[in-house]
């Protein structure tokens, strides 16, 4: 019986001591448990484990309205837009390669100025009566024409047009290097040289039995006249043919009519006359050339009804120069167009007149 109670009251006393263990425990636990969770809360009763850092992180509305931002009350956040991104500079454009460097067929330097160059070629040998070809001065480099402040228009994009003419020269049936004889230079029109209708046209040219002349037939590759070149030609046959100088005549039809006042005008000691044949007015006037050949004679004829060339420009040319005491005669051709220059080229009386006269005379 002692034995029993004893292990009785042994068992009352352990489940004592357990139950008193369960319930400290549990409290220390939910103690712990409310203190975290009310840590969290806010004075509402609302609670969220992130508020502090979510909803305006440490950031008030008034700094967020500092900062360009956007508030929102109700979640009390700030909404800022993020900086646009700087745009990325343009990358450089590539520098273009350089072409190939166009060099001239020509490489003898002209001289500088209106003075004559010496062709670095030799002619052919000389036949009475016949064209000869002569290309020597195609081995000269020229600069390009300016005339006004109006730079030279290059229409050969082969560039040969930096070189010296090409030309023809027709020496005259008997012809005896012991006499001089007169020059007549003949300037095409257009910008190339149609070499047929010119040739037909030059080897109808009127010359008389007594009194037999030189023909010069220059090739030209710009738009103008170029003074310096055609000086090289009339030099360079006067170093292989005999040649009277103070009778040498310039002549020319449309862009030749008008190249004959630009070169008679660079070159005003140079001829004894000069027939400019319906001279072209384009690009610019050569009205003002008028003072530099009044000194000259001049016979002119133009179509009134020529559509390429003006007749107002030409007609007011011989009056201008008519009121500088010119020796012009100026033929209008009623109704006439761009054109009638074969029936003055074979014209006895106008042939004639032009080579009467003698330089200074």
């Amino acid at each position: 019986m002692r034995k029993a109670a004893i292990a009785i009251l042994f068992i009352l006393v352990c489940n004592s001591l357990a139950g008193c263990i369960d319930e400290g425990g549990d409290d220390t636990i939910l103690d712990s448990d409310q203190e975290t969770i009310q840590e969290d809360c806010d004075p509402r009763g609302d609670c969220d484990t992130n508020s502090d850092d979510s909803v305006d992180s440490g950031i008030t509305q008034e700094q967020c309205e500092e900062r360009g931002g956007t508030w929102d009350e109700q979640t009390r956040e700030c909404e800022v837009e993020p900086e646009p991104e700087p745009e990325p500079e343009p990358e450089p454009e590539p520098e273009p390669e350089p072409g190939p460097t166009y060099i001239p067929p020509c490489n003898t330097t002209a001289s500088e100025g209106l003075n004559a160059t010496e062709s670095p070629s030799d002619w052919p040998e000389i036949q009475n009566g016949m064209w000869l070809a002569i290309d020597g001065l195609t081995d000269i480099t020229y600069d390009p024409l300016e005339y006004d402040n109006q730079t030279e228009t290059v229409v050969d994009q082969r560039l040969d047009w930096m070189c010296g003419y090409t030309y023809s020269v027709k020496v005259p049936g008997g012809y005896n290097s012991s006499n001089s004889y007169p020059v007549f230079m003949y300037l095409h029109g257009e910008v190339y040289d149609s070499v047929f209708f010119n040739n037909m046209l030059t080897n109808n040219f009127h010359m008389p039995e007594d009194d037999k002349y030189i023909i010069v037939r220059p090739s030209k590759l710009e738009l103008d006249w170029d003074p310096k070149k055609a000086l090289d030609v009339l030099e360079d046959i006067k170093s292989n043919l005999n040649v009277d100088d103070d009778r040498v005549y310039l002549t020319g039809l449309s862009m030749g009519g008008r190249g004959t006042f630009i070169v008679a005008a660079a070159l005003p000691d140079y001829f004894a006359a000069i027939m400019p044949l319906s001279p072209h007015h384009q690009p610019y006037s050569y009205l003002p050339l008028a003072e530099d050949v009044a000194h000259l004679p001049i016979w002119m004829m133009h179509g009134t009804a020529d559509n390429t060339s003006s007749y107002e420009m030409a007609s007011q040319m011989a009056a201008n120069l008519t009121d500088l005491g010119a020796n012009v005669h100026f033929q209008s051709v009623i109704d006439g167009g761009h054109g009638g220059w074969f029936s003055v080229y074979i014209d006895q009386a106008a042939m004639e007149w032009v080579l009467s006269h003698v330089r200074g005379q």
